[in-house]
């Protein structure tokens, strides 16, 4: 891969405040209460239990509760996700969330605002499980909704997940979110973030990964690598696939730390479009930016709905096995598009 492979190479991904309680609360709540999250679905494939997902119910209004998978682990079961970690608490393993969603932040956390930057606010809300509306073996799809700071339902969402085994080091998992206006709304949503906001490089929201505190970090795309040369690169622009290979910590006193790699590809064009945002040296996350640098539309007539897939594997695999992997897992018949996203 040249030279330019080795520059994140050792770095670690964490952060000074780790282990310390959590440092960013709001005046209003700076004791906050955590509870337990109710399972939605336990994901096993083989022998291993590879992926728990929850409501996110037990979480605090500001951190924007919504249901997310942790932890998620690979066939022998390194843990690959974190989620309340004490620099953004309001990070939950892998799942969706946007910090502008007409004018309800449902990232978590302070609100960016233009001039004042970021900002504690009582504008949070949250995203739940309403039904599912479909649950069979190897895959589920469910209705959720998107609720502002006052209870209204800003946004409908239909999400599916599938998963199945690869082989003994790996397995897949695809995440679609397919997002509405609901019946009784005449006007269109708008979906913004920091970098809409006028924050350079900030714009994330939509899917992100938090990933658990690790060493050795090796951050790429088949065209870049590192997290200067991957952060906003565009999967239609080269940048086809983003692959995580690190060295995870033991997780608790039982935990199991190891060496692992974590792949995502976008499933069609339109997610494809999408930048990646990466974090390596503040914090370990991977994601895809819908609003990157310019906000986005929901409207009667023009859902958004995005894809993709993800291999979780052991071991640190080399670009051409990534490569590989990620051509022939592409999903093909298992994304049917919802008519209305029903």
């Amino acid at each position: 891969m040249g030279a330019a492979r080795g520059r994140d190479r050792g770095m670690s991904a964490t952060t000074p405040a780790e282990h310390a309680p959590p440092g960013k609360t709001p005046p209003w709540d700076p004791a906050p209460h955590r509870g337990e999250h109710a399972d939605l679905l336990r994901v096993q494939v083989g022998a291993t239990e590879v992926a728990r997902y929850v409501d996110g119910a037990g979480s605090p209004a500001f951190d924007s509760p919504r249901p997310h998978l942790h932890p998620v682990r690979t066939r022998t079961g390194i843990i690959v996700t974190d989620a309340s970690p004490a620099d953004h608490t309001w990070h939950a393993g892998l799942g969706v969330a946007v910090q502008d969603v007409d004018g309800a932040n449902l990232w978590g956390g302070r609100t960016y605002l233009p001039g004042p930057g970021y900002t504690w606010r009582h504008d949070h809300g949250h995203i739940e499980h309403r039904e599912w509306l479909r649950r069979a073996p190897g895959g589920v799809r469910h209705r959720l909704a998107w609720t502002g700071p006052t209870g209204e339902v800003l946004l409908d969402e239909v999400r599916e997940l599938h998963w199945a085994l690869l082989d003994d080091e790996s397995w897949r998992l695809e995440v679609s979110f397919t997002l509405t206006l609901p019946a009784a709304r005449t006007t269109p949503v708008e979906l913004g973030s920091p970098g809409s906001h006028g924050r350079p490089l900030a714009g994330y929201g939509g899917m992100l990964w938090r990933l658990p505190p690790c060493d050795d970090v090796d951050l790429r795309t088949p065209s870049a690598c590192g997290e200067d040369a991957v952060h906003g690169s565009r999967p239609d622009d080269g940048a086809r696939w983003l692959a995580w290979s690190a060295r995870a910590r033991p997780a608790g006193p039982n935990g199991q730390g190891g060496e692992f790699t974590v792949m995502v590809a976008p499933v069609d064009e339109a997610t494809a479009a999408d930048p990646w945002f990466v974090r390596v040296r503040s914090y370990p996350a991977i994601g895809s930016a819908l609003a990157w640098s310019a906000p986005v539309e929901v409207s009667h007539g023009r859902p958004l709905r995005r894809a993709f897939t993800f291999v979780v594997a052991d071991g640190r695999w080399p670009d051409d096995r990534v490569t590989g992997a990620m051509t022939s897992t592409r999903p093909g018949a298992t994304w049917p598009t919802p008519p209305s996203a029903a």
